[in-house]
């Protein structure tokens, strides 16, 4: 145990070799991923909450009249692709809409973040195994205050946001992005998500798929599904690298 670690932060390893969990057997086989790129939003910080407050409070503050399908597109989308939607349903100025939603999310921001059950304590055992990096349709700014804020920052060596490359999700540029970053081919790469656009971001960018779904919302197509990252044979599957 290294100087400053409590016994409750230790890592337990398993005597002998540590047999794969039949689930994740199923879906990796002897796979196991050389670097991870985790989203962020809905994933590790229930930021989710916090963005579906906010869009709320602008569409109905500019009147916006969604139609079927908008909350799937809004789920997991960057803000210029939400203002540019509010804007279209409500006829108001594009511009004024996205500083709306600047606005009203760095002030429910200033409020807290919640770290999502798990979240801290898979960074720091996947951390000890591969390099880590995290890939989020937030702006760049925004991602390393979120991170900062939840206590998560010092996990990642590796950040891709919507402003460090050319297309944000749904596009693969991020993940393939960070993978590279990572020192890895995108096919040795893992990636963890919560949404769909998120999802089809990394399965089209090459790299493996956990997908850990918001409460409410249904899993989308990926390698594996959990229902959350407290899942014990996910720690075991880590122990086994």
């Amino acid at each position: 145990m290294s100087e400053g670690t409590t016994p409750t932060e230790a890592i337990t390893e398993v005597p002998g070799t540590p047999e794969i969990p039949a689930r994740f057997a199923a879906a990796f086989g002897d796979w196991r991923p050389q670097a991870i790129v985790f989203d962020c939003d809905g994933l590790l910080l229930d930021t989710e909450s916090i963005w579906q407050i906010t869009e709320d409070r602008v569409v109905t503050a500019h009147g916006a009249l969604l139609e079927e399908g908008d909350a799937a597109l809004l789920h997991g989308s960057t803000l210029e692709a939400a203002a540019e939607l509010i804007a279209r349903r409500s006829g108001h100025d594009e511009q004024t809409v996205r500083a709306d939603l600047h606005r009203e999310f760095d002030r429910e921001l200033a409020g807290g973040i919640r770290t999502l059950p798990g979240a801290a304590e898979i960074l720091r055992w996947a951390g000890a195994k591969v390099p880590l990096g995290c890939a989020s349709n937030s702006w760049l700014d925004s991602l390393e205050d979120k991170l900062r804020l939840g206590g998560l920052r010092e996990h990642f060596t590796v950040l891709e946001a919507s402003d460090t490359v050319e297309r944000p999700k749904p596009a693969p540029d991020m993940y393939a992005a960070a993978a590279r970053a990572l020192g890895v081919d995108p096919a040795q790469a893992l990636a963890f998500e919560d949404s769909g656009t998120g999802a089809q971001a990394a399965r089209d960018a090459g790299l493996r798929l956990i997908a850990v779904p918001t409460g409410g919302h249904p899993a989308p197509p990926a390698d594996l599904a959990l229902t959350t990252l407290t899942d014990p044979d996910l720690r075991a599957w880590i122990a086994t690298w």
